[in-house]
């Protein structure tokens, strides 16, 4: 294949050579980071690539630096892309230092494994790749990418014909990445490098080959039913058509510069094409509702935009609950991966219908305002300003074609266009990084070393090089071994818990809780905890001094995460949960009370709230807290069905019935709290209706474990023959609970069964 990205200068000789090779290698690895599953590891489709990415570029960063103190030609040249690059580490950091919580700011978690330690990651992974790279190796890089991308999009496609599962299930592919949404932004990147090597190609089965590349990535997007991504590029595409076909017409406008036949059908194609996207775009969104569109799981999602939709509105919430927190901390932020106390406090009712608790806004803007505030979206937004100004600035100086620049710039635009509704990944961020790099790495000025250098380095080189991988040995160490060590125990501890081994599951929660690194550790006490309260207090593989060691243990690690995590409910949620599951009442309406100071409309810590008054007798205090939350969202159906059983528990049955009416058109609602409220205020006749209820539901016709309820709800109100009439009807449905129903019968008409 054919490129103009061509070598550029001589190459040095002996421990300079080996070394810029093991750097340049290590780098070549990273287009293929995206494919890895770490399947030994929590989250798996995110916390492997991220530790493998950052192993690479720590070893290839030292290994770098070492070149750069003897070599000039591999030191940092200073442009506008380097200084906002800078600029943009240096705000975070800042941000990071005076958040809320710098050390959360600083190792984010696995769901994530973001934070300000990626950003330094992918600092040093621009510096190392603009540095390192010649034109030959961006050809070869870039070609990588585009190859990892067949592997990619073959893998989606054997999940798109059910040969291998989906992690999200149902009709959307997801590759390696684990995300629909994700996989189609990765795959942005990897149709504009195709594109981009097109463009490049010289020789016809190039062209080809690059071609179908980026239809077999399109297609791959396409199924992925990722609406931001396809808008993303359809935009992309034809604000790319829109420029060249203007810049052109005014180019070719000068007297001096004559337009070519095959400039001439270029323009015609690109008006076609650009014609093409516009009418079928448009007649898929007007066709949108007819039988054609609505029969394709995929144009059917691809069209639903509405403004009413959940996940639209959802998102409408949530940034506004975003722009209220910068309004409050507008400088700097509230530091990198503070979300989910911005969303705790701003939290509004209607939030209910979405995922408990978002710690994204789901917006790029958004989201960089809330990480660093102003000064850090400022900052991130030069980046690309600096990105595009160096692009143009090499277009003029004939550095780069218009049509490679037309490429990157549409690149960069459907990149930044579905970050406005979903965030990044390290697949994106090694993706884009290295775009940012290329564009650097054109003004790059090739640096001879002095003969005093080359002597200098013949005898320090080696040695110093051998000290860097020390360096990188101690970093790794604490920077990703100890991590992955958290993580693993983790995990083993999750599947031994599944497998029912309670023992060996709390020895290796306490593994994970004993390593000392911040990264993870939330998770594992969380984990840990949920351990405590649904498996460990109710075994019988424990003796109760083992259980006791363990719930203070538990306790002991909760406290922690909350003096570590001052403002996020969280940790006080546990701690309720841990007190109310062994019947310390006071001390788990104390937890969730500190709680709700952090996140006072969040409904499901209103109903645990309500919860432990109940259990204590209080249903005066139980009634003010669950109608705060009733009427926060009369539509959130557990607020309804609490709030009417309160009333009950209250001796307020009109008033329970005024909020049945309203939620559900009916007094008898089938409801498992409303059935124990009803038994424990012995209103029989409600008891009776609530399983009547569950009965005539759609499904339940043939359950018999309804009818045996609803028979002994009869039985309770003393109406023995209307529960044997309905045992009787229940012997029809299900000739094989006979025996068991004439039984029950014969034990009612004696006079041993009430």
């Amino acid at each position: 294949m054919n490129s103009n990205f061509s070598a550029r200068g001589g190459s040095a000789s002996g421990g300079k050579d080996i070394l810029a090779w093991i750097i340049k290698s290590l780098l070549f690895i990273v287009p293929f980071v995206p494919l890895y599953i770490a399947t030994g590891l929590f989250f798996p489709f995110i916390t492997g690539k991220a530790f493998v990415f950052r192993v690479i570029i720590e070893l290839a960063f030292v290994l770098w630096a070492v070149l750069a103190f003897f070599y000039k030609e591999y030191r940092p040249q200073k442009n506008v892309l380097f200084y906002s690059l800078a600029v943009f580490v240096g705000i975070v950091l800042l941000a990071t230092i005076f958040g809320i919580n710098p050390l959360r700011s600083f190792w984010s978690n696995f769901e994530r494994m973001e934070g300000f330690i990626t950003y330094l990651h992918l600092f040093a992974y621009f510096l190392v790749l603009g540095n390192m790279f010649k034109k030959t190796d961006w050809f070869i890089f870039f070609n990588l990418f585009v190859i990892v991308g067949w592997l990619e999009n073959i893998y989606a496609l054997l999940q798109k014909f059910g040969k291998i599962a989906s992690i999200q299930g149902g009709f959307r592919v997801d590759g390696t990445i684990g995300n629909p949404a994700y996989l189609a932004a990765y795959l942005i990147f990897i149709l504009g490098f195709a594109i981009l090597l097109f463009a490049d190609a010289k020789k016809l089965w190039a062209k080809i080959y690059y071609a179908v590349s980026a239809l077999f990535t399109a297609s791959i997007i396409y199924f992925t039913a990722s609406r931001g991504p396809t808008l993303g590029i359809l935009g992309a595409v034809i604000l790319a058509f829109i420029i060249y076909l203007l810049v052109n017409n005014v180019r070719h406008c000068e007297p001096k510069v004559k337009q070519s036949q095959e400039q001439k059908d270029y323009r015609k194609i690109i008006l076609a094409l650009l014609v093409s996207i516009v009418l079928v775009g448009g007649g898929l969104w007007i066709a949108k509702d007819t039988s054609f569109v609505q029969g394709s799981p995929v144009l059917s999602r691809l069209t639903s935009l509405s403004f009413t939709e959940r996940t639209i509105t959802s998102r409408f919430s949530v940034w506004q609950m975003s722009f209220e927190a910068f309004k409050e901390r507008p400088i700097l932020g509230w530091g990198p991966e503070n979300y989910v106390v911005v969303f705790s406090k701003y939290y509004t009712p209607e939030m209910w219908r979405q995922e408990p608790w978002f710690d994204r806004s789901h917006n790029i803007i958004f989201d960089w305002l809330i990480n660093a505030g102003f000064l850090g979206l400022l900052s991130y937004l030069s980046i690309f300003g600096s990105a595009l100004y160096l692009l143009y600035k090499n277009f003029i100086q004939d550095k780069i074609s218009f049509n490679k620049a037309l490429i990157i710039f549409g690149i960069f635009a459907a990149y930044f266009f579905q970050n406005l509704f979903i965030f990044d990944n390290i697949a994106t961020y090694s993706s884009l990084f290295a775009l940012f790099a290329y564009i650097y790495s054109m003004n790059k000025k090739e640096e001879i070393a002095s003969d005093h250098d080359s002597v200098k380095a013949s005898e320090y080189l080696m040695p110093a090089a051998i000290l860097a991988v020390v360096v990188f040995i101690f970093i790794g160490y604490s920077l990703v071994f100890k991590p992955i060590l958290v993580n693993k125990y983790l995990l083993d501890a999750l599947k031994k818990n599944a497998e029912g081994d309670v023992a060996e599951t709390a020895n290796l929660f306490l593994k994970s809780l004993s390593v000392n690194t911040f990264l993870g550790k939330s998770e594992a006490r969380s984990q840990f905890a949920n351990f405590i309260t649904s498996t460990a207090v109710v075994s019988n593989k424990l003796d109760d001094n083992q259980k006791n060691q363990l719930l203070v243990r538990a306790v002991k690690e909760i406290e922690q995460d909350r003096t570590e995590n001052p403002l996020d409910p969280r940790p006080s949620i546990y701690l309720g949960i841990i007190y109310s599951k062994i019947n310390q009442t006071d001390k788990a309406i104390e937890n969730y009370q500190d709680a709700l100071k952090f996140s006072p409309q969040k409904q499901d810590i209103l109903f645990s709230l309500a919860d432990s008054y109940m259990a204590k007798g209080d249903y005066k205090s139980a009634l003010s807290i669950l109608e705060k939350a009733y009427y926060g969202d009369p539509e959130f159906y557990t607020a309804k069905v609490y709030l009417a059983g309160i009333y009950v528990m209250n001796d307020r049955q009109d008033k329970a019935d005024e909020i049945l009416l309203k939620g559900f058109g009916t007094v008898n609602v089938a409801d498992e709290f409303l059935v124990k409220v009803y038994y424990k205020s012995k209103n029989y006749p409600r008891l009776i209706s609530a399983w009547q209820a569950y009965v005539d539901a759609d499904g339940n016709k043939n359950n018999i474990s309804y009818r045996k309820s609803l028979a002994g709800a009869y039985l309770l109100n003393n109406q023995n023959e209307k529960a044997i009439k309905v045992l009787e009807e229940a012997i029809v449905i299900d000739p094989s609970f006979e025996k068991e129903a004439k039984d029950y019968i014969e034990q009612i008409r004696s006079g041993k069964m009430k």
